[in-house]
């Protein structure tokens, strides 16, 4: 019986069902056994260091892959440096391959993401292959003392500019010198990749290049030829180890660069004033009195950096002064420093950045900020003592000494309140002038020593 045409498409319309049901149920089929074939298995394609493990379980591809690079460890390499060859064994200097990590890594290739991102992830790479970079596990301590060595050998230490002033205002500068080093991660990179070549490689060595902190052309650029303010102040040579406190303090605080919107700590720089790194027992000023004390003559630099930036027009943000007057210093012109207690902190408000430079020449110390001025010209300081006040009289009985007898021991000094003010001339020929400080002195008792010895 022949079938009319409407059977004959619901026929083939069955029949298509039937097929791709079929492919469906097989594909399908296909796939969870390929799931559970690959189940340990690195799938196909992938390479570890051109070294093929697809299809391989686990284990087969980690003994494979061992020794394969076993021979590669022991490879030897060129390394180049403006033509001169220097041999070595990738074992020797550190470099070691970790076989687990590369097969974990391998392993983990296609099993990423959902099912349909692996599926096709897998189908992908089956075409067209994945060759994973072999990881490793190097012995940081051969690997650097390996760089150290040839860095002694053929690295360039970078030298920066050394800028002088002397107590005239005088300007001078040395030459700068750019450097280069090992470029230790591109180095390292490089021989771990010549671990799985199997040719002999020659490695050029990477290096980088190290620019000074300042050049000849930053002081240009910055101005930092020209002198903002200076200030010298005269010290004894002939106090020793007051002497080593100074010069110590003096080169801490030498060359340094303070740039815009930052602040400069005196402390921070100096650092703390410990027999350890050079300093001596000299008197310091401590509540009216002068005694012995590890670092004294440090506040003669602070007091001349302090006078310095002032006359530089820069912001002071800390600073206190002596209990007494300081001879080197007008009155309120000094600066105490205290490590861990009182600081000199001053903030370059500038638009470039400024140097600090301290240069020793017996008997003096000059200190200079140097740098780019701005709309001012000229800087004047004014200290105005407002206030004084008397001394007492202190009287101690001493035994010693005949009744009715009296003997000065200590001198009184009486007490003083200064006011420093700063005047700045500017380029439009405005004036401006500001309280700095209010220094309080406070007056030291006259002590006597009173005679109660009976007649």
């Amino acid at each position: 019986m022949e079938l009319s045409s409407k059977n004959r498409m619901e026929l083939i319309l069955f029949s298509g069902k039937i097929i791709i049901g079929t492919l469906l149920f097989l594909s399908i089929g296909l796939t969870i056994a390929y799931l559970i074939w690959s189940e340990g298995r690195i799938i196909h394609g992938v390479s570890v260091g051109g070294i093929r493990l697809g299809g391989m379980k686990v284990g087969e591809a980690t003994n494979l892959l061992s020794e394969e690079m076993e021979a590669f460890g022991e490879k030897k390499v060129v390394l180049i440096f403006k033509k001169r060859p220097l041999n070595i064994v990738l074992n020797s200097v550190g470099i070691k391959l970790d076989i687990a990590e590369s097969i974990r890594k391998a392993y983990q290739i296609g099993r990423t993401g959902s099912f349909w991102d692996q599926m096709a992830s897998r189908w992908r790479i089956y075409r067209h292959g994945y060759d994973l970079r072999p990881f490793f596990n190097n012995n940081r301590v051969s690997l650097n003392s390996f760089f150290h060595l040839l860095e002694a050998s053929i690295g360039v230490e970078p030298v920066r500019s050394v800028v002088k002033v002397n107590k005239d205002g005088e300007v001078s500068y040395t030459p700068s010198r750019t450097g280069f080093v090992i470029d230790q991660t591109a180095s390292t990179q490089r021989l771990e990749d010549a671990t799985f070549q199997k040719d002999v490689s020659t490695i050029e060595i990477p290096i980088k290049t190290v620019v000074p902190p300042l050049t000849e052309d930053d002081i240009k650029r910055w101005g930092l030829d020209q002198v903002l303010g200076s200030f010298t102040t005269k010290y004894e040579v002939n106090h020793k180890d007051r002497v080593n406190n100074l010069l110590i303090a003096s080169s801490a605080i030498n060359n340094v660069i303070v740039y815009p919107g930052q602040i400069f700590s005196f402390n921070t720089w100096v650092g703390p004033r410990v027999t350890e790194v050079g300093y001596k027992e000299a008197p310091v000023v401590y509540l009216g009195k002068l005694i012995p004390g590890v670092g004294g003559g440090v506040c003669q630099v602070s007091s001349t950096l302090y006078n310095a930036v002032l006359l530089s027009n820069l912001k002071i943000v800390q600073r206190l002064n002596h209990s007494l007057p300081i001879s080197y210093v007008p009155l309120a012109r000094d600066a105490t420093v205290v490590y861990d207690g009182v600081d000199l902190i001053i903030e370059n408000i500038s638009k470039f950045p400024i140097l600090i430079v301290s240069n020793v020449t017996p008997p003096y110390l000059t200190v200079a900020v140097l740098g780019r001025k701005i709309e001012w010209k000229k800087v004047e300081l004014e200290t105005k003592v407002v206030e004084t006040f008397p001394f007492k009289i202190k009287n101690t009985p001493d035994p010693t000494l005949s009744k009715g007898s009296k003997r000065k021991v200590i001198s009184g000094r009486r007490g003083i309140k200064a006011e420093l003010w700063r005047m700045v001339e500017y380029l439009d020929g405005s004036i401006k002038k500001e309280l700095v400080n209010t220094s309080i002195y406070p007056a030291q008792p006259e002590e006597h020593k009173i005679g109660v010895k009976p007649d």
